[in-house]
């Protein structure tokens, strides 16, 4: 086979799985408006996540022009054939209920979903009448080739539970994952653990969703995970053919999940100003707790173009923005979670003395050890114990807010949700004792 039959059979499949991932997102509805000089035939796309679509959908018919008298009852009845006429159009809004579009060929959104195609999803929605972007500048076509998100997580070998709920949250949305190994620098060790032993390099065949996609996953080791170095050798693996400027490039940090709707947004729609971070959700040892802080603003999104031209190709500027155009998220509608030390205790030790060998630098805290003269041994079980009270490292007197699983909207992300079996640890506090008066309202459930 020829070098062009590769790239014609390359190019054919690519347009293949954009004809397929349209058909996933949007449905092509076909309906009739009427207009001053009759009826016609609209055709229109409909976002399927957020539109009401019947269990049956009735096939589109061009209805009949309205007239002035249809039967004798309107011409010799008098006010007869009014209330007649009256109790046609409420039972035609009644079978109109269960339409996928409005009378005016707008998609018919489900709650918490926004515009003509219902692809606006309320967090976004809130967004743009929070950054007091004009109405007009709010609306927008689907695009008719979603673009290519590029997904940079800084991660460790310790977080691979958490980075599942990061990818797998994303897995219908992001081309490529590209996942930054913060390793050690010369001379660091963990528990007796060989410096080689770090590498998340190692879970790649021996995990399942990691080995289920390790086509669309790119591994990167460096000390420091530089925004810089890993877009050098992101733009080198995907090759200049294949990258676009219009794709977007997401940029988040260990343990931080995105909000799939909005990230899905971005994908195909192109009316959202530049850059845009996320307001998380600050949860501690698991989605049962909630830091006091409330919320913490993480990760960035912004087309590759413009992260060349405006911010010098270092996607780490972006994550220096404090007032970014655009904020995903508020005090009630999470842009994400930034769930902290969602770990099994003695793994959440291990994070805690990794992190305070690893180079200090902007993308990388200093460890928060506790005080060595309240807690002389740092182990699993001093971990259980702050997991059990709700209390955070160093600061006893700080208390966090326990939530209530079945009564927050935005407890945990979806995935967490559908699959809570293989995360119990961070979904139900398994540490809660009676006589601290946590006790999960899942025990009783």
């Amino acid at each position: 086979m020829t070098a062009r039959s590769v790239n014609d059979l390359k190019s054919a499949e690519n347009l293949i799985e954009i004809v397929r991932s349209c058909a996933m997102f949007f449905r092509q509805i076909w309906t009739w408006i009427y207009y001053h000089d009759g009826y016609r035939e609209q055709r229109r796309l409909c976002f399927i996540e957020g539109t009401h679509f019947p269990v049956a959908a009735k096939p589109a018919t061009k209805p009949q022009p309205p007239t002035t008298t249809t039967n004798e009852t309107d011409v010799d009845a008098g006010g007869a054939g009014e209330e007649l006429a009256v109790g046609e159009r409420r039972m035609e809004e009644s079978e109109d209920e269960d339409n996928e579009v409005n009378p005016d060929g707008r998609c018919r959104c489900k709650a918490e979903w926004h515009g003509p195609d219902c692809g606006q999803p309320e967090v976004l929605w809130r967004a743009f009448i929070a950054s007091r972007i004009p109405p007009r500048n709010q609306t927008a076509a689907p695009r008719k080739i979603p673009k290519g998100v590029f997904y940079v997580i800084d991660t460790t070998f310790i977080s691979v539970e958490v980075l599942e709920m990061q990818m797998m949250e994303l897995i219908d949305v992001v081309s490529l994952f590209v996942l930054c190994d913060r390793q050690l620098g010369e001379g660091g060790a963990v528990g007796g653990m060989k410096k080689d032993a770090y590498s998340i390099g190692d879970h790649l065949k021996s995990t399942d969703f990691l080995r289920e996609n390790l086509a669309r996953i790119l591994l990167v080791e460096d000390v420091t995970c530089s925004g810089r170095n890993v877009l050098r050798k992101m733009r080198k693996f995907i090759g200049r053919s294949d990258l676009h400027g219009e794709d977007v490039l997401l940029y988040s940090r260990t343990d931080e999940i995105l909000n799939r709707r909005a990230v899905n947004y971005f994908r195909w729609y192109d009316n959202w100003p530049q850059p845009v971070r996320f307001r998380l959700k600050y949860n501690v040892f698991g989605f049962f707790w909630q830091h006091p802080a409330s919320t913490l603003i993480g990760g960035a999104a912004c087309q590759l173009s413009t992260v060349d031209e405006v911010y010098r190709s270092d996607p780490d500027r972006l994550m220096r923005i404090e007032k970014p155009v655009m904020l995903i998220g508020d005090l009630n509608h999470y842009g994400g979670w930034y769930c902290r030390h969602c770990y099994q205790p003695i793994d959440i030790v291990k994070y805690l003395e990794f992190i305070a060998l690893v180079n200090t630098t902007e993308s990388s805290p200093s460890a928060v050890l506790p005080d060595p003269k309240k807690a002389t041994v740092m182990d699993a079980e001093y971990v259980q114990n702050l997991i059990a009270s709700g209390r955070y490292f160093g600061d006893e007197a700080l208390t966090l807010s326990k939530l209530q699983r079945h009564v927050d909207k935005y407890y945990a992300p979806e995935y967490v949700r559908k699959n809570s079996w293989r995360f119990d640890n961070v979904v139900i506090n398994l540490f809660a004792r009676w006589e601290d008066s946590v006790i999960d309202d899942e025990y009783f459930s």
